[in-house]
């Protein structure tokens, strides 16, 4: 049967008496709190979904000091990054009973404590969340870190963080060994002279590509060369650009590795555009397994973040902090798995 609509009668009484187990065992399992065997979980979500039964919001939030809104705070729209991140975390907000709210904040980066509190402090106002989510680079955000702890409100960053912000929950991948791979898949290929194009430097994730990149080189016998290292902003004019320097270079690269698929496209357009053969004359590969990967032509080999996967499992460790008796200060990880993901613009080196 489909979710209620809200006209449903049923009661959380009708619940516990369908599913066979107490009242209190309901409430536990609808605010989604720890210590309830799944088998018990199951059996009441069947009973609430087969009776079409909504709880109340408001009587929620009175009975639990809670708004059961969760506020996702980004610095930038329309990207494929932060967007698909974003459809993650609705469903599973959706899956528990929440609801997610967007905060567009831009150019928090470089304000001052003042007025970064002084934002928040306005977010709290309005919205009133259980808890924020936040993406880079405001994840890795000193000063931003200082004020939502300072307003005690519960945090889960995710992507790459330095030792300043690596408190509190983290939800990511290993960027760093991610970069290592991309390496040796094209080493491995033949390729020795490699060039990089850098994500935004105030990322912590552009750093940390990096890092790996430059150490899979040193591993593989080869040397980083600074011509072959362009700067970026994860757009795809960046990586035009990127592709313009290494296509007129007296000895252009042979492969490129991109920090993002957007980065990547745009040095593929920078190859058609004169004539280079994309992978006979140069191979590409990107980051993030983004929409453009397979709609641009040809396909694009890249690393897989699971985009959804990381929003959805960034709530679920959120709301599931709820009901700790950790505290909102102690280390929680979670790296989940990344992929190479092979397709058609990686290829031996031209001879």
């Amino acid at each position: 049967m489909a979710r209620g609509t809200g006209t449903s009668s049923a009661k959380m009484k009708d619940v516990a008496e369908r599913a066979g187990v107490s009242i209190k065992t309901v409430s536990r399992v609808l605010n989604n709190e720890p210590h309830v065997q799944e088998k018990l979980r199951q059996k009441v979500r069947e009973a609430a979904e087969a009776l079409d039964y909504v709880p109340s919001q408001s009587a929620r939030s009175l009975r639990g000091n809670r708004s059961y809104d969760i506020n996702l705070v980004c610095h930038v729209a329309g990207s494929n990054y932060v967007n698909s991140i974003q459809f993650g975390a609705v469903f599973a907000c959706q899956e528990l009973g929440y609801q997610l709210s967007i905060s567009l904040l831009e150019n928090l980066g470089g304000k001052s404590i003042a007025e970064i509190r002084s934002a928040f402090e306005g977010l709290m106002r309005r919205r009133k969340p259980d808890g924020v989510v936040l993406l880079a680079p405001y994840a890795n955000d000193e000063k931003i870190g200082f004020v939502l702890n300072e307003m005690g409100i519960q945090v889960v960053r995710v992507g790459p963080v330095d030792g300043t912000q690596n408190q509190g929950l983290l939800v990511e991948i290993d960027d760093y060994q991610a970069s290592i791979d991309v390496v040796r898949h094209l080493t491995n290929l033949g390729h020795k002279r490699i060039g990089f194009v850098r994500g935004s430097q105030d990322q912590r994730s552009a750093h940390v590509r990096y890092s790996g990149f430059c150490v899979a080189m040193e591993a593989a016998g080869l040397v980083v060369d600074q011509e072959l290292v362009r700067p970026g902003a994860f757009d795809f004019a960046a990586g035009y650009d990127a592709g313009v320097h290494f296509l007129g270079l007296k000895q252009p690269p042979t492969a490129v590795f991109a920090s993002n698929d957007d980065m990547a496209a745009g040095v593929v357009a920078a190859c058609t555009e004169r004539g280079v053969k994309v992978p006979d004359d140069l191979s590409i590969v990107g980051f993030d397994d983004a929409e453009i990967a397979t709609r641009m032509r040809p396909f694009l080999t890249t690393i897989r973040q699971p985009l959804h996967d990381l929003g959805a499992r960034a709530i679920h460790e959120l709301i599931g902090s709820f009901n700790s008796s950790t505290s909102k200060n102690s280390a929680h990880r979670v790296v989940l798995d990344h992929e190479l993901i092979i397709r058609d613009t990686t290829g031996s080196p031209p001879k």
